[in-house]
């Protein structure tokens, strides 16, 4: 597995990393064949839409403190969670859903039953 990345955007993986920040030699997330996958599947937008996802889900284990040392990775994963709507929005890549459901109406203190038949406290209609 490799990792590179040119400043002056040559390549798709390079922009990628640019998009998400991941241009770091030490310490970087994804890998140049994992990137270049990802632009295969989709786009350079889907590409960096899905690498922010990753990113955001490593980014999301628990808390660690033990004595003095302490690691959280809520500020880190807030700012990525911020990025990928951005990027999201740049690349008009949606992740809403549309859901409906029906209920009827019915009151408890009515004496409509559920077939919206409303009968008399005697049971008389």
């Amino acid at each position: 597995m490799t990792y590179s990345f040119d400043p002056s955007l040559a390549t798709d993986v390079d922009i990628v990393r640019f998009k998400i920040g991941d241009n770091h030699d030490e310490g970087h997330y994804l890998e140049n064949e994992t990137i270049q996958h990802y632009i295969t599947a989709g786009s350079v937008g889907s590409a960096v839409v899905t690498c922010i996802e990753y990113i955001i889900s490593q980014l999301s284990t628990p808390d660690f403190k033990q004595d003095w040392n302490s690691v959280t990775f809520a500020n880190a994963r807030a700012g990525y969670e911020a990025l990928l709507k951005r990027m999201r929005q740049e690349y008009g890549i949606s992740s809403v859903t549309a859901k409906s459901t029906i209920k009827h109406a019915h009151r408890a203190d009515s004496y409509e039953n559920i077939d919206g038949v409303y009968t008399a406290p005697d049971g008389a209609p």
